[in-house]
């Protein structure tokens, strides 16, 4: 499960999101003390169930100076960047597979950035292609341990599409 925190300044700025009623179940508000103060947290544990509406808030929560937010407990280093990587995961919901869906986007990019590594796999286009070929493992392994740190560091971790199905 996925759990987005986004933190606010607590001067009374509220993205849109926290006043409908039909967020109130899926979100949970609370004031916290920070080393820089009090913030205001919003929290969705449940993100594949309302991806819209988390969407909607971090794009809100864009113009309000001084925020930022968490992915399972990962601080994010932008709002953009969330919303862009969540925006990507909102759209495989829809295909019929997934990670195919998720391959075929890092191949576009690939195509439309010249990437100069023909044998590119990779399986999310937030991962470097070229980083993904480090050592002897396939690049669609995202349990090897390069692949790994490259899904921490690309923020993409959180992804239910990079996790490796269960052995049978």
């Amino acid at each position: 499960m996925v759990t987005i925190a986004v933190y606010l300044p607590d001067d009374g700025s509220v993205p849109q999101p926290l006043g409908e009623a039909s967020a109130q179940h899926a979100l949970t508000h609370c004031i916290q003390d920070s080393g820089s103060g009090r913030v205001q947290v919003v929290t969705m544990a449940n993100v594949s169930q309302h991806i819209d509406l988390a969407l909607q808030l971090i794009g809100e929560s864009v113009r309000i100076a001084g925020s930022w937010a968490t992915v399972n407990g990962q601080r994010m280093s932008s709002l953009v960047a969330l919303w862009n990587r969540l925006d990507c995961y909102r759209q495989s919901l829809d295909a019929p597979d997934p990670p195919v869906f998720c391959a075929s986007k890092a191949a576009a990019l690939q195509a439309t950035v010249g990437c100069s590594v023909a044998s590119c796999a990779a399986p999310c286009q937030f991962l470097c292609r070229e980083c993904t070929l480090i050592g002897i493992h396939p690049p669609t392994a995202i349990v090897q341990p390069e692949t790994q740190v490259l899904a921490v560091l690309g923020e993409i971790d959180w992804c239910p599409n990079l996790r490796r199905p269960p052995h049978r």
